[in-house]
């Protein structure tokens, strides 16, 4: 089973569509802060595009997507981000989200996301849900940010993930696929189903990453000077690497996802002795 919670007016293809209100594509008629009438394990993906920064309670309605999703079903979430000033004001909105979400949905400690998104927190682990918080594991497959006009030239990524994580209105749109772990399974699965290229999104993202024609006004319109000291901290904890956007689609992107996989079966096997 497939579904679009929230699905307004138009919901994505092949999905069930949930709304609260009555549009010609809504199937199911229902306030999603309630629990779903599906099955445990029925669902085998999850479109909730601009819809879950409306639940009342964000926690409970992850714990009940969790329920209803099967094992390595995929989740696509789209939703505004949190650190953009009309965000924050919009009485409508009861969610915001950023780059740390995610990390209250999974009680593994270990992401293939990579540390410059998450960069400025006290901590490394990934995971930051309280021990006896109730079992749910959704991992990141895949991470995207979507900036305003003026942030979407001149800058190099790193440079763009400290201003987004330090600065108000840089970026306006998160989208997250989240991959649902019920049974053991291993970082190289994670991986082949991240790079199988079949992560479903809203048609509309695709025209959002499309680059306006602005102006070259000499270099960027806002300048990271300030953000220096950040960077040589950065620089000097994981050099030599080189910043790059979170999955941009080449091949350093799997070389850097190989490495840290490396890195965290080395880890696994240290914890063993």
């Amino acid at each position: 089973m497939r579904i679009d919670l929230g699905c307004g007016a138009h919901k994505f293809r092949n999905c069930i569509g949930i709304d609260r209100t009555s549009f010609p594509d809504t199937d199911l008629m229902l306030d999603f802060n309630k629990p779903m009438p599906f099955e445990d394990h029925s669902v085998e993906f999850v479109m909730a595009s601009h819809s879950l920064e409306y639940a009342e309670n964000l926690q409970n309605m992850m714990l009940e997507l969790y329920r209803v999703c099967n094992h390595k079903a995929v989740v696509c979430i789209v939703a505004p981000y949190s650190n953009v000033s009309s965000n924050i004001v919009n009485p409508q909105y009861k969610q915001l989200f950023n780059e740390h979400s995610p990390r209250y949905w999974t009680h593994c400690s270990e992401t293939l996301v990579d540390e410059d998104e998450f960069f400025l927190s006290e901590n490394r682990a990934w995971s930051l849900l309280q021990e006896d918080a109730p079992a749910i594991d959704f991992r990141v497959l895949r991470m995207e940010f979507f900036y305003l006009p003026p942030f979407q030239q001149g800058y190099e990524p790193g440079e763009l993930s400290l201003l987004r994580q330090s600065q108000m209105n840089v970026a306006y749109q998160i989208m997250f696929h989240l991959l649902v772990v019920k049974k053991p399974i291993t970082n190289e699965e994670i991986l082949l189903i991240r790079e199988s290229g079949s992560l479903e999104e809203p048609d509309y993202v695709s025209q959002q990453r499309s680059v306006p024609d602005i102006a070259e006004a000499g270099g960027p319109l806002y300048f990271a000077d300030h953000l220096i000291p950040l960077k040589e901290k950065l620089r000097k904890r994981q050099a030599p690497k080189k910043h790059q956007r979170l999955y941009s689609n080449d091949s350093r992107r799997q070389r850097k996802s190989r490495q840290r996989m490396a890195e965290m079966e080395r880890r696994r096997r240290a914890k063993r002795r």
